[in-house]
């Protein structure tokens, strides 16, 4: 064998080798940005539920604010835990507050949650964020339904 096939089989060889890795590098960026986006936007559907779920629970028992955190964050209404209850929620995080009636029979509840922490993986962009506040709101006509 000449020197010089040896020497171009040498150069295609390292060239299978440069292309190889960057395809997988992009390819395991593409799949880590999946994933971790995937991972937030399912939180954030989470909350989103958690916060629905609330609200509708404080219209239906007519609970106070205290009682509205306590169970979006520990699961009960009349809970004596502190910290961190369901997926790191706080009750500091949570604030319930109820809309006025303009006259024509509107009145409304609504649930907000706000200071979620989030961490990214994501090259480029990977630290800590803080998700955008998640509100429910429910009609209070059927308050009191469960007394």
């Amino acid at each position: 064998m000449s020197m010089k096939a040896e020497k171009g089989r040498h150069a295609r060889k390292g060239a299978a080798m440069l292309e190889t890795a960057l395809v997988l590098i992009a390819v395991l960026g593409v799949i880590v940005f999946v994933m971790d986006m995937g991972r937030m936007l399912l939180l954030e559907q989470f909350f989103a539920e958690r916060a629905r779920a609330g609200v509708r629970a404080a219209v239906v028992n007519a609970w106070d604010s205290t009682a509205v955190a306590n169970y979006m964050c520990y699961g009960v209404p009349d809970s004596t835990q502190t910290g961190a209850g369901f997926l790191g929620l706080t009750p500091s995080q949570v604030a319930y507050n109820q809309l006025a009636d303009s006259g024509a029979n509107d009145a409304r509840a609504q649930v907000t949650i706000s200071g979620i922490q989030m961490f990214a993986w994501i090259p480029g962009m990977s630290g800590k964020y803080k998700a955008a506040p998640v509100v429910a709101t429910q009609p209070e006509q059927s308050q009191g339904a469960t007394h």
